[in-house]
């Protein structure tokens, strides 16, 4: 099976891979993958300091585009990673908040160790798991937010769990050390991931 619309020399960089006529596929940038291919953990440990976080976002992207099937907006153009798709858009921004919380909170912004990433797609969803080695966070007690909000009544901080609790089927936390974040997507039920075929 080849790539349509694809470059002979983008099809030769990246392979190629057969598929039988049961198979279910993903597509990552236009290129199909078997189903088994989905399981693989993908393992990456940077600093942990905010200069890191988009390196770590690229990563959290691509793995949730193999869950959701999305594609680039221009598939010949390596360097395209826009975000568009609901499911990798909330994966994408429920990360960095996570990520975020990490580097300010546990490292206070001083940097001195690291963050252990470890993303596992599924074939309907992707699980994050983030471990550092700083101050453990008080998850209890982060503000609940109020029945209606303005600019009044918003919370001075922990508005990043909101937002990631808000994106994500499932946000836990357990102080260490090591601190472990185990964040949980899934594609809706009635939702077919594009690209797919």
């Amino acid at each position: 099976m080849h790539a349509p619309d694809q470059p002979d020399a983008y099809r030769k960089s990246y392979g190629q891979t057969a598929t039988g006529s049961h198979a279910h596929t993903y597509a990552l940038r236009g290129i199909g993958y078997p189903a088994e291919a989905m399981t693989a953990t993908i393992q990456l440990t940077v600093p942990g300091t905010l200069r890191y976080r988009n390196i770590a976002v690229r990563v959290v992207a691509e793995a949730a585009r193999l869950v959701s099937g999305s594609v680039q907006r221009d598939p010949t153009d390596l360097l395209d990673n826009d975000v568009r798709d609901p499911f990798d858009t909330a994966v994408v921004s429920a990360f960095m908040e996570i990520f975020n919380n990490v580097a300010i909170h546990a490292y206070q912004r001083q940097g001195g160790g690291l963050i252990d990433i470890s993303i596992t797609p599924a074939e309907r969803e992707l699980t994050i798991e983030i471990k550092d080695h700083g101050a453990a966070f008080d998850l209890g007690g982060v503000a609940p937010l109020p029945a209606e909000l303005d600019e009044a009544t918003l919370p001075d901080s922990g508005m990043g769990i909101h937002i990631a609790k808000t994106m994500l089927d499932e946000v836990t936390y357990e102080p260490g050390p090591p601190n472990l974040w185990r964040l949980r997507k899934r594609l809706p039920a009635n939702q077919v991931a594009s690209g797919r075929s």
